[in-house]
């Protein structure tokens, strides 16, 4: 407009891109003060104006009267989009487009409604920006389009048109079925735009694309479906529709990259191998050893087995005898390219994930009772102390002569009973002693309990309580570590690269356990205050272990970097050429740690999932708890070792037990609400 309008006029003025309506209450500061339908005062730059419609008038003044000059606009507002009805936006183009490329209001007023009035302009004005096809404002003009622009402009909308209807078909649709109706895919591109986006969510949660988190989150809310996450709200709606086949689906192995079934070519070179058998030339027979493995009763990759022999004079001949896969699975096989892929296999409560095919992990190189096997036996005469005399690592063949479960070998331990409690006697008896070298040597020793979730093929969930502090967790698991330490020793003495673990000292001064038994407060401290481990190609000493220097060996059919330490010492005991550089063994520590930690963030997620099914499962009401940190107020349970805030329990310091009540359990959700049982 050329000049301001006064006080009480009505105007059309630009709102962004859209005409609005309001009288004008004067000018303050450079800004026209307007007042709009509902009474309410904006302040708008000069620019701004687009159209006086009405001069003038009542109210006189309009501050004074803001609801009667609220109503005049929003009546102005009407007539305009009533007068706006008559335009035929399109023929006015076809008229105007022919006469040049620009026209001011009047003339397209007169050419629409055959008269140029401020009301004429203002209907004109609205009925072009309806339309939003055919003319471009430009400042107090308007341009026609040209005709193919205007037909692409027209293919878009209508292309929008349609995306949106299928944007609403899909919603609606998806609302329906978790309502309880039929799914009925329409395949549209928005429902599978919409699908995609929600079994991203459902399956990596946090890790999801925020893109497609966006729309998954558009989807639900739209649909009206609730809960306490969007990854679980997401996997009720898709479970709704059939997108998952249980309550229970494990969705860890696409959100962790873990694999499942084996490739055809995996399997073949599996099935080859164990049809060819292992040589036992070169190989010591230690077949007439008295070897035993004592490992939990669902393990079927048997990787390990112990034997002991009194010496004359005390001491024994103390054996670690481990499977050697080496002898079935060449490197850079099939099976070999898929075990390092893997890294390492993955113990779900619900799933088994060897990294060997089961034909090698579970039969031809498992350390089976009875059967001869091809092994690396860690062999070490050792005085009443625990002081190795001598060692020395070979390639042999071994016959397990039994099996036995963690409980068993602890009854015969404390019984003296049976065919081997002997032979565990002085097994545990080595274990004992050589603890207490590496204690005296500042090992730290802690022996935290254990729970072991398993799903049963009926699906039932039961828990499994392991001591490592019992005489057979305690015989095992010392046992590995001689193994390591003089695997390390035997690679470190001889230039055989291998790669090793370390750990630096503690962050501060550790606590020490009160009484005959750690405690969940004093391990829950310690734990804060040990270093993480770290691999290294280097030897180094290792804090916990209380060792000079330690490699892992004892878990071959588990554990890649295990085969590969193997598959090094294998060759330093031939003669021949080691088969990996320390280049080599640096990717090979790249790439596993990578995946062993995506590995240990899946079983844990399934070890809570599990535990918090078993909580509903066995209906509990209460839990007992101990709590183990004040700042925040964190608890452990007892059956389950979950640990989780409490809020609103108060008056307790850690050590105490306490029983809470089970408000809330969403496994889905990795929810526990426990509040303080009244």
């Amino acid at each position: 407009m050329a000049t301001h309008p006064s006080c009480g006029a009505l105007v059309a003025w630009w709102d962004g891109a859209e005409l609005s309506f309001a009288v004008v209450a004067g000018e303050e500061k450079g800004r026209i003060r307007l007042i709009v339908p509902g009474g309410k005062e904006t302040r708008v730059t000069p620019a701004r104006l687009a159209l006086e419609i009405e001069p003038s008038g009542e109210p006189a003044d309009p501050l004074r009267e803001r609801v009667a000059a609220g109503r005049r606009a929003q009546a102005a507002g009407e007539r305009v989009r009533a007068l706006a009805a008559s335009v035929d936006a399109t023929l006015l183009w076809e008229i105007a487009r022919p006469e040049g490329a620009e026209h001011d209001l009047g003339t397209l007023a007169a050419l629409a409604l055959g008269a140029d009035s401020p009301l004429a302009r203002a209907a004109v004005a609205w009925a072009l920006l309806a339309d939003g096809t055919r003319f471009l404002r430009r400042g107090e003009a308007w341009e026609a389009r040209d005709p193919s622009e205007v037909q692409e402009i027209l293919r878009q909308a209508e292309s929008e048109a349609r995306r949106a209807a299928e944007r609403q078909a899909a919603i609606s649709a998806l609302r329906d079925a978790f309502r309880g109706q039929p799914w009925r895919p329409a395949g549209s591109e928005a429902e599978r735009r919409y699908l995609d986006a929600l079994e991203e969510l459902a399956v990596h949660d946090n890790a999801a694309r925020e893109g497609s988190r966006s729309l998954a989150v558009e989807a639900l809310d739209e649909a009206g479906i609730g809960g306490d996450r969007p990854a679980e709200r997401a996997f009720k709606l898709l479970r709704r529709i059939g997108r998952f086949a249980t309550d229970d689906e494990n969705l860890l192995l696409r959100r962790h990259r873990l694999h499942g079934e084996f490739p055809r070519e995996a399997l073949e070179a599996a099935h080859a191998a164990a049809a060819r058998g292992f040589s036992s030339s070169g190989r010591a027979d230690l077949t007439g050893l008295a070897t035993i493995s004592v490992d939990g009763p669902c393990t079927r990759e048997i990787d390990d087995a112990l034997s002991a022999e009194p010496l004359p004079g005390g001491g024994w001949r103390y054996g670690v005898h481990i499977s050697d896969p080496a002898a079935f699975v060449d490197a850079g096989d099939a099976a070999d390219l898929e075990a390092l892929a893997r890294t390492t296999s993955h113990y779900l409560p619900d799933l088994r994930l060897p990294m060997l095919p089961p034909r090698i992990s579970e039969e031809c190189a498992s350390l089976a009772e009875g059967a001869e096997r091809p092994a690396l036996s860690f062999l070490a005469e050792l005085d009443e102390d625990g002081e190795i005399r001598r060692f020395e690592i070979l390639r042999s063949v071994i016959r397990t002569r039994a099996r036995l479960d963690y409980d068993g070998a602890d009854r015969a331990i404390e019984s003296g009973s049976g065919p081997f409690a002997a032979l565990l006697r002085d097994l545990e008896t080595i274990a004992r002693t050589l603890e207490a070298r590496r204690s005296a040597r500042g090992a730290f020793l802690i022996a935290a309990p254990e729970v072991d979730v398993h799903v049963g093929p009926d699906g039932r969930i039961f828990l499994e309580r392991n001591d490592p502090g019992s005489p057979s967790h305690r015989l095992v698991s010392e046992a590995m570590v001689f193994a390591g330490a003089l695997a390390a020793r035997f690679c470190a003495e001889r230039g055989v690269p291998v790669l090793f673990r370390r750990q630096p000292p503690p962050a501060g001064p550790l606590p020490t356990k009160a009484g005959s038994a750690w405690d969940p407060v004093t391990i829950r401290a310690a734990r804060r205050l040990l270093r993480r481990g770290e691999v290294s190609i280097q030897p180094g000493p290792h804090f916990a272990l209380g060792l000079p220097a330690y490699t892992q060996v004892t878990s071959p059919l588990r554990r890649y970097q295990d085969l590969v330490a193997h598959r090094q010492i294998l060759a330093a005991l031939e003669g021949r050429p080691t088969l990996y550089g320390q280049e080599d063994l640096q990717r090979i520590a790249a790439t596993t740690e990578a995946a062993e930690s995506d590995g240990r963030q899946a079983e844990r997620a399934a070890d809570l999932y599990w535990k918090l099914r078993y909580i509903q499962q066995e209906g509990m009401a209460t839990v007992e708890a101990v709590v183990v940190e004040q700042r925040p107020l964190i608890v452990q349970l007892e059956e389950t070792l979950i640990e989780e805030r409490v809020p609103g329990l108060a008056g307790v310091a850690p050590g105490d037990r306490v029983t809470l009540r089970v408000e809330r359990v969403n496994p889905r959700a990795e929810l526990l609400v426990l509040r303080p049982a009244v």
